[in-house]
């Protein structure tokens, strides 16, 4: 047995030598499926500039529940997260990236698994950097979204995420899009926070952030400015809670509702971080705070602004703000 191994080293290092394997061989078969002490079992480590392409996919194909992949370099490539992976973490630790060259497919799909978290990457590329659907859960946290062809972020189908820490800009679409029965906690990690963990959300190519299709959101503590239309759009039968959030310089309104929808701007008194109005130190192009088509506007308008004034709420419209609510 012992000659049979030091023969078969003797000959791999031959080929290698000789060029028969290929530059890549022992990259490919050592790095994102190498041994690695601890509880990920060699599934850890991921250095898409050291490997062959498909890499990241593959170490997440072969992870299992729970396993934590370190992501290093740029991954030039679509990726997907499927049903059978929950509790999976990818973490770029600030340096990693993951780029999709194809603009037709989402950079990162999340389709069915739950407690995934997204952690410290830089994505550009692909359709939509990050998509959550089909009742899937994630953690959103501390990466930078950057240039994609439509959303920085989508939720979709039933999915939930926080989203929290988390550069946002210059997409082609929305910067956050949270729709088809969806639910987004943009801003905070739980709702014991006191302190926001904020998103600076701008420069996207339609709203900052887009409410619609009966879902909801609860967005407290970012900024959101300079996007194309409006900072927050929530309509077709959605709800927003929308508190202490700096919404600036936006195309048309901060903050705009219709189609039977509506927005909580924190509460009635308070300063806490799901209670404090929101303010406008730039003022949006058109209406801090516009309404129209059966929407409803309560809470405090706090300094939201805009060149056309603070509000506009049209008569079909239930227009409760700055009047304390009666039980």
């Amino acid at each position: 047995m012992t000659t049979r191994v030091r023969y078969g080293a003797t000959v791999l290092g031959v080929l290698c030598l000789s060029g028969l394997l290929g530059p890549h061989w022992l990259a490919s078969s050592v790095a994102a499926q190498s041994d690695k002490e601890g509880p990920n079992n060699g599934w850890a480590y991921v250095d898409c500039d050291k490997e062959e392409s498909g890499a990241l996919q593959r170490a997440i194909d072969r992870a299992t529940s729970g396993q934590t992949i370190e992501v290093r370099g740029t991954c030039s490539e679509n990726v997907a997260i499927p049903v059978g992976k929950d509790g999976l973490t990818l973490d770029g630790a600030g340096s990693g990236a993951i780029h999709g060259p194809d603009i037709t497919v989402n950079t990162l799909q999340i389709r069915g698994p739950r407690g995934i978290t997204v952690r410290g990457l830089t994505f550009t590329g692909g359709r939509v950097a990050i998509d959550v659907s089909r009742g899937a859960t994630a953690l959103i946290d501390g990466n930078t979204i950057d240039g994609t062809a439509r959303n920085g972020i989508t939720l979709g189908s039933f999915a939930t995420a926080n989203i929290i820490n988390n550069t946002i800009q210059n997409n082609a679409s929305a910067g956050i899009l949270v729709t088809g029965n969806a639910f987004g906690f943009v801003g905070f990690a739980t709702a014991d926070d006191a302190i926001a963990s904020p998103n600076v959300i701008r420069n996207n190519g339609t709203h900052g952030i887009s409410v619609t299709l009966s879902s909801s959101a609860r967005i407290a503590g970012n900024t959101i400015s300079n996007n194309v239309r409006n900072g927050i759009n929530v309509d077709r039968v959605s709800q927003a809670n929308v508190s202490d959030n700096t919404i600036d310089a936006n195309g048309q309104n901060g903050i705009f509702v219709t189609e039977n929808s509506g927005v909580n701007l924190g509460s009635d008194t308070g300063t806490g971080l799901f209670d404090a109005p929101n303010r406008t130190n730039v003022n949006n192009v058109v209406n801090g705070i516009s309404c129209r088509v059966g929407g409803y506007a309560n809470g405090r308008r706090g300094t939201l602004n805009g060149n056309a004034g603070p509000k506009d709420l049209r008569p079909s419209c239930i227009d409760s703000l700055d009047t304390p609510d009666v039980n």
